[in-house]
């Protein structure tokens, strides 16, 4: 019966050809379908992260002011520190020399003690001794202008040479008294705690029957902080 095998085998081919093409399209109806993303307004922006705080840098202080002061200085100028041959007082070359120290009560203001010393003349000459109370102010913030102000007790003191060919000195005159200071300046920073100050200054004492000794002098001060 060749008619019956030939009907069979085309039979065949004619299932396999539709069982291939059917085999794709079962594959892809078995696979999960998966949701699109669903766009809000025109583009989908990334959530904001939260802004860092800024980094903190420790730097070392390059001039600074601690707690306490300690310094010297030295002037020159002149003052009614000698005695005439006749008795009276006279102008002369004056030499200023002085101590400080003490701490801070702000950053701009500074509280201690002085110790003074202003000397005049030569043959009559005359000097005063000071032990002060210190104020120091820097009345323009991150400016090195300063002022001083002092007061506190002094002791004045008039030496006497008697003998020009064999010169012995003495004190033929002493007073005690209230004693100032004044100065006006403007500090420099040389290194991180120490300055160098050019200052104007007016010290001296009153006291009764000697009446006021002074000295103006121009000079120089050294301060470490």
């Amino acid at each position: 019966m060749p008619g019956s095998s030939l009907h069979g085998r085309a039979f065949t081919r004619v299932a396999v050809i539709v069982v291939l093409s059917l085999t794709p399209a079962l594959a892809q109806a078995q696979e999960p379908a998966t949701p699109e993303p669903v766009a809000e307004g025109p583009a989908a922006a990334p959530a904001p992260s939260e802004p860092r705080p800024p980094a903190v840098e420790v730097e070392a202080a390059r001039r600074v002011r601690h707690n306490w002061y300690a310094g010297f200085g030295v002037g020159l100028g002149v003052g009614n520190l000698r005695r005439t041959d006749t008795g009276r007082n006279a102008l002369s070359v004056a030499l200023l020399g002085q101590v400080r120290a003490g701490g801070r009560i702000r950053d701009n203001l500074l509280v201690g003690g002085l110790l003074s010393m202003t000397l005049g003349g030569a043959r009559r000459g005359q000097g005063v001794f000071s032990v002060l109370a210190e104020v120091i102010g820097y009345p323009i913030k991150g400016k090195g202008l300063v002022l001083q102000g002092a007061a506190g007790l002094g002791a004045f003191v008039q030496a006497e040479v008697t003998d020009l060919v064999h010169p012995s000195a003495g004190f033929s005159r002493t007073a005690v008294g209230i004693a100032f200071g004044l100065g006006l300046g403007y500090e420099f920073w040389l290194a991180r705690r120490f300055n160098l100050g050019l200052m104007l200054r007016s010290d001296g004492m009153a006291a009764p029957q000697l009446g006021l000794r002074a000295a103006g002098t121009l000079g120089l001060t050294f301060t470490w902080y």
